[in-house]
This record gives C-alpha cells, sequence and structure tokens, in this order.
C-alpha cells in the first residue's frame, strides 16, 4: 500500500515533527509508507491520496483529476470547522462531486466529550473516537457519527470534517489511532 499525503496545496504535512511524528511513527510501525508528494502529477503513483487541510483551492483540472484517481485509489480529504482559512470550501470543490458537503459550522457536544465540548466522543465501527474542532458532514455513507456525522464517503472517496483527530494531541485518544491507520491503509 503506497500513500501520498499531498503537499501541493497548502496543508498541513506529514513530515511535520511537532504535529504528525506520532502519526508517522505508527504507520512506519505498521509496514505503512507514508510519501509526502509536493508535485500533484505524481499522486496517480499511489493507492491512497490524503489531503489533510488543504488552503490552495483546487483548480477545475485538478477537480476533474481527483474525480478520475477515485475510480482506482482511496482519496481521503480533510478539514476543520467554521470553513477556518477557506478549506472547507476548498474541499467541498471536490466533496460536491461526491454528493458530501463539510457544512460551515461545529459539531459542540456538551454532554458526550473529554472534558471539552469542542472535543466530542464519535462511534467508528462501534469504537469511540474523539473528533476535535469538527464541521458536520453531509451526504454518503456515515464513517463516524456522534452528536452529528464527522465523517462520511461515497465510493472511494471520504470527508472527515476535522483534520487535528490524527494529531500527536489526539492520536493517543480513545480509538484515535486505530481509525487513523485504518484510514492509510484505504479500509473506510
Amino acid at each position: 500500500m503506497k500513500v501520498a499525503w499531498d503537499a501541493s496545496h497548502g496543508e498541513f504535512l506529514i513530515n511535520d515533527y511537532y504535529y504528525f511524528s506520532k502519526l508517522r511513527k505508527y504507520a512506519e510501525e505498521e509496514g505503512i509508507k507514508v510519501d509526502q508528494v509536493e508535485d500533484f502529477e505524481k499522486l496517480k503513483d499511489y493507492d491512497v491520496i490524503v489531503f489533510n487541510y488543504p488552503e490552495i483551492k483546487f483548480s477545475r483540472k485538478e477537480v476533474e483529476k481527483i474525480v478520475e484517481l477515485s475510480n482506482s485509489r482511496k482519496v481521503v480529504l480533510l478539514a476543520y470547522y467554521s470553513n477556518v482559512d477557506g478549506v472547507a470550501e476548498n474541499v467541498n470543490r471536490v466533496a460536491e462531486e461526491f454528493g458530501l458537503r463539510l457544512e460551515n459550522s461545529v459539531i459542540v457536544d456538551e454532554e458526550n466529550n473529554i472534558g471539552d465540548p469542542m472535543f466530542p466522543v464519535g462511534l467508528w465501527k462501534g469504537k469511540e473516537v474523539i473528533m476535535p474542532c469538527s464541521a458536520p458532514v453531509r451526504g454518503g455513507e456515515e464513517i463516524v457519527k456522534g452528536k452529528d456525522v464527522f465523517a462520511a464517503k461515497s465510493g472511494n472517496v471520504a470527508v472527515f470534517g476535522t483534520c487535528v483527530f490524527w494529531d500527536n494531541y489526539s492520536i493517543d485518544l480513545k480509538s484515535n489511532r486505530s481509525l487513523a491507520l485504518s484510514i492509510l491503509r484505504g479500509d473506510l
């Protein structure tokens, strides 16, 4: 399994030690190789493609290419709540091609959280995961659900309302590590 972590759209990068050193370490321990890919054209060489908080707008040609790539590859798009930095709008340029959409809001759960309503608990395959600072996702098949839908998929494309459930702080909470590795394996 070859995993591309896109670096051509201003994403939070897998090679950023401060944010993602644990994710990289856990992936390597599981035999998952994640390459940080600077050239959008090289994404075709990978089985799983991750766009983790893409800040640079996708061109129409890039959206069409992602749609084409999704026919034979897994594509994962991750954003953040309330369209911070215009990322949800950018992710929606791709997501809407698959009947998925990030809402311009935030999931707050006063009851089911880990001590902060912005760190709500969701369920993924019957396991609890923490989905901090997440926008709700509409459409498709639910992947992670709690008070609202944190992630959904349509075909080979998954959209997550948060990009920080797998950062160095959150990855060791509940079953977040398992969710993160499942994504990188393409098991959505």
